[in-house]
């Protein structure tokens, strides 16, 4: 072996040990936080005086985490008030732009299809978005509930002629059944056709990433009722603007183990 190859080889064997060490140590935090706990307050000293609070300090025990992503069972749990379009696209709708579905899959637990894919017109104050409860239907300004668990979605509405909030449904139940009905009946092109005239009320551009997670976006958070520094954090989510910035992620060539 040459010696550059094996400088090579070592310079990578300093670079791995380390990062192996720190992914399995948060591997530990993560799913493991009870036993990392554990450990750090077994190699606490006890105080040599015993204030008012040395009980209650003695008897603390480290606080369940949940997942941090949502997971599949709570994303999958019948609402009977949800976006009549996952009943033919699924909980899971993005499937083509690898890149993003999986983020885009995720915003579907939280708001409705239509808040993206009609788009409203720039200055239109009678389009607007609210919280719809998930089961009553009835609809908020502002919810309360767990990160990422909302008792309600966000849906787009409309001030209607006399005076009233109404959801905009872009595409209407009664279509829709008509089509399930009749689509094993239909030809390919039929089909197409029946689709088109379906999604007719659909914006040909959705709203996409950057367009909300920006100062002044395209959904105001502070009227969903989200508190200050989280509508600060949703305007400048650096995911959305590495999504928009990037094609191709690269690794640095010292980590590189598929070379020779």
């Amino acid at each position: 072996m040459s010696k550059k190859k094996i400088s090579i080889f070592v310079l990578k064997a300093i670079v791995a040990v380390p990062l192996t060490l720190l992914g399995l140590w948060l591997l530990q935090m993560l799913y493991l936080p009870g036993v990392v706990a554990h450990k750090s307050a077994a190699l606490q000293e006890p105080a040599k005086e015993e204030g008012i609070f040395a009980g209650i300090l003695r008897a603390h025990k480290p606080l369940g985490r949940g997942h941090f992503h949502m997971i599949d069972e709570e994303r999958e749990k019948h609402e009977p008030y949800e976006p009549l379009c996952l009943t033919c696209h699924g909980t899971f709708p993005h499937s083509k732009e690898k890149k993003v579905r999986s983020l885009l899959n995720f915003h579907t637990g939280f708001m409705a299809c239509a808040v993206c894919h009609v788009r409203k017109d720039p200055g239109d104050q009678d389009h607007f978005f609210i919280w719809v409860d998930r089961v009553t239907g009835i609809t908020s300004l502002s919810v309360e509930g767990e990160y990422g668990k909302y008792p309600a979605k966000i849906f787009p509405v409309r001030i209607t002629g006399n005076n009233q909030q109404e959801i905009i449904r872009p595409v209407s139940q009664q279509s829709a059944l008509e089509y399930l009905e009749l689509k094993d009946k239909f030809t390919p092109d039929q089909a197409a056709k029946a689709k088109i005239k379906l999604h007719e009320k659909l914006s040909q551009k959705p709203v996409f990433c950057m367009d909300c997670h920006k100062k002044d976006g395209y959904i105001e958070f502070s009227k969903l009722g989200y508190p200050r520094n989280r509508v600060d954090h949703l305007a400048s989510t650096e995911v959305a603007s590495m999504i928009e910035k990037y094609e191709t992620f690269y690794l640095p060539e010292v980590i590189d183990f598929s070379g020779n």
